[in-house]
């Protein structure tokens, strides 16, 4: 168990941290460690609610600090004081190892028996938020799970205590201010604040992952610092941390094992919950976290110094599926949902058609019997979210952020099932915009829905999907027509070599042809993708092919008789086909 206030065996001291501070001040010291289809049609949505100041950025490389951040490791140097009103030194030993983030949430904890899986009838259905023809009403959301009144009067008084006592408790009592372990009072804080950079997890194949992604990162040409979390030294590898990622501006930063352990012995935390862990300990205060297998299409640092972050500090892109969230949920949080009707679907569109109307009834004409549940006043707006990617400020929306980690440390039994139903997707990405709803913190949710991006295979003629491309938020404010894309979300296939292989990803199996997946993008992003992520692929796993092949450092990544025999007759043969065929002679100037 975490208790209230554990004091720990101090850290080793290691080099400074360099957080990029443009006047090179002092930075703060750190410990050294060792260490987852439908028509091509794109799919647009109008009419989502939107959700105050951030100060700069961060620039400096962090290349020359080999180091990897330990989590754990107090982030302030020098001489530190309690916080105001307290004089308990291990009160602020917890907060700096992050103790005092999970000590009391036992308190919270719901005892009742997981409501994951557990039907009236089965799961919410998984719909297109732009379905016509289909309700989702208040009855039909309200009669998916089996919710014992016990199990929904525990959940609600865990939610209204952590939301009266935890939640002022961190401002009131332990001065926090931002989602982390540093307080105003210390010294790096003019450091911290305005700090940017992006967040990726690693660990394992994921390292692969994110390692593919980091280059796409720097070949756009962004500068802003890059951060890898890797949840415990078991999962470091010192090669990769220390020498190959400073080359790229970016570093490890390994959570503490002794905390790690805890916390999967006390909650289970594992998996989606990892995200929450790798943005409490950044040593950013603006995190772009971006997943393992989501590539940016382009230079992305301008949206840290746009306008619209500026105003709402938390940026998000939408996913594919209607809203499925039991109405219970919002009688849990303590928000108050009315009959008052403040969106127009694409069901009422059609059911205005079907009337032989010209236009949608009048809002005093809809009640919960006839109109999508997520359309009333109170509740969140179709389309979901989709959390491969956002932009957040751990400071303005420090209360998002601790209610966020409640949703997930308890999110596998009760929340997730609870904002999702076993619809699609069902995991951590309804917490976050659910989170900053609930506290009433800002938010933006890209206007744009996405593009499904793929090819028409030459063997039956089908669409397949490979890819979710996302696009520009700010673009999005003016035009839901032809605007830029910014990320490739490239879930399937992810570039898992053995994935290519035995799916037929690259090469039809009996035509013998090469496969260009993402060609519908190129002239949308200004070059070859198909081309740029298969280069990046077959240089760090071919060690044939040179460069910066990465079998030395990274675990994933072996020489064995199957990888180079694939890398001879089919990732190499490929590469080659691309470039050979490709209209972009040239990389885009960066």
């Amino acid at each position: 168990m975490i208790p209230s206030i554990k004091p720990s065996v101090d850290p080793p001291e290691g080099e400074r941290f360099d957080s990029g501070n443009p006047k090179g001040a002092a930075s703060p010291k750190v410990a050294t460690s060792p260490e987852d289809d439908e028509d091509p049609a794109e799919v647009e949505y109008e009419g989502l609610e939107e959700g105050k100041e951030n100060s700069g950025d961060i620039d400096k490389p962090l290349v020359g600090d080999k180091k990897p951040v330990k989590s754990s490791a107090p982030a302030p140097s020098g001489k530190v004081t309690a916080p105001s009103g307290t004089k308990d030194a291990a009160l602020l030993k917890s907060i700096r190892d992050y103790r005092v983030f999970f000590s009391s949430l036992q308190s919270y904890k719901i005892k009742s028996p997981s409501i994951k899986g557990k039907y009236i009838n089965e799961k919410a259905p998984e719909k297109f938020s732009n379905t016509n023809d289909f309700l989702f009403s208040k009855k039909l959301l309200e009669n998916v799970l089996d919710i014992p009144a016990t199990t929904f009067d525990e959940l609600k008084d865990s939610h209204t205590r952590f939301m009266d006592i935890e939640l002022n408790k961190f401002v009131e009592n332990y001065q926090l201010s931002t989602f982390g372990n540093i307080l105003e009072s210390d010294p790096e804080w003019k450091d911290y604040h305005g700090s940017s950079g992006y967040v990726l997890v690693g660990g394992g194949k994921y390292s692969w992952l994110s390692f593919l992604v980091i280059k796409q990162i720097r070949a756009t040409g962004a500068k802003k610092p890059i951060e890898l979390f890797i949840s415990s030294s078991k999962e470091y590898e010192k090669d990769f941390c220390e020498n190959v990622l400073p080359k790229y501006n970016a570093r490890c930063n390994v959570f503490d094992d002794t905390l790690g352990q805890e916390l999967k012995t006390e909650f289970n935390i594992g998996g989606y919950q990892f995200k929450m862990l790798a943005l409490l300990s950044s040593k950013f205060e603006n995190v772009f976290y971006i997943d393992s297998d989501n590539f940016p299409t382009k230079n992305i640092d301008y949206i840290f110094d746009s306008e619209l972050y500026k105003e709402k500090n938390m940026i998000l892109w939408p996913d594919a599926w209607a809203r499925t969230t039991n109405p219970k949920f919002f009688d849990i949080a303590g928000v108050k949902v009315q009959e008052k009707k403040v969106r127009y679907s694409a069901y009422d569109k059609k059911q205005a058609e079907l009337a032989g109307l010209k236009d949608f009834k009048p809002a005093s004409e809809y009640d919960f019997s006839n109109s999508n549940f997520h359309d009333f006043e109170g509740t969140l707006p179709d389309p979901t979210s989709e959390t491969g990617m956002f932009l957040i400020n751990k400071t303005s929306h420090f209360k998002t952020l601790l209610l966020c980690l409640y949703y997930n440390v308890f999110g596998p039994h009760h929340y997730y099932p609870l904002l999702t139903q076993g619809s699609a997707g069902e995991g951590d990405k309804e917490t976050f915009i659910a989170a900053a709803h609930v506290v009433g913190e800002p938010w933006f949710q890209t206007l744009k829905q996405f593009k499904w991006v793929g090819y028409v295979s030459q063997t039956d003629n089908s669409f397949k999907s490979k890819s979710l491309g996302h696009y520009d938020p700010i673009q999005s404010l003016k035009s839901t027509g032809d605007i830029d894309l910014v990320f490739m979300h490239l879930s399937y296939p992810k570039y898992y070599p053995d994935w290519l292989v035995n799916n037929h990803e690259l090469i039809y199996t009996e035509l013998g042809d090469h496969i260009r997946m993402y060609s519908s993008i190129n002239d949308n992003v200004g070059y070859d993708f198909d081309l740029r992520v298969m280069q990046f692929f077959t240089e760090g796993y071919c060690k044939e092919y040179g460069s910066e092949w990465m079998g030395d450092v990274l675990s994933y990544v072996k020489e064995t008789e199957w990888s180079t025999e694939k890398c001879k007759e089919i990732f190499m043969p490929h590469l080659k086909w691309l470039k050979e065929t490709t209209k972009f002679k040239e990389e885009p100037k960066k």
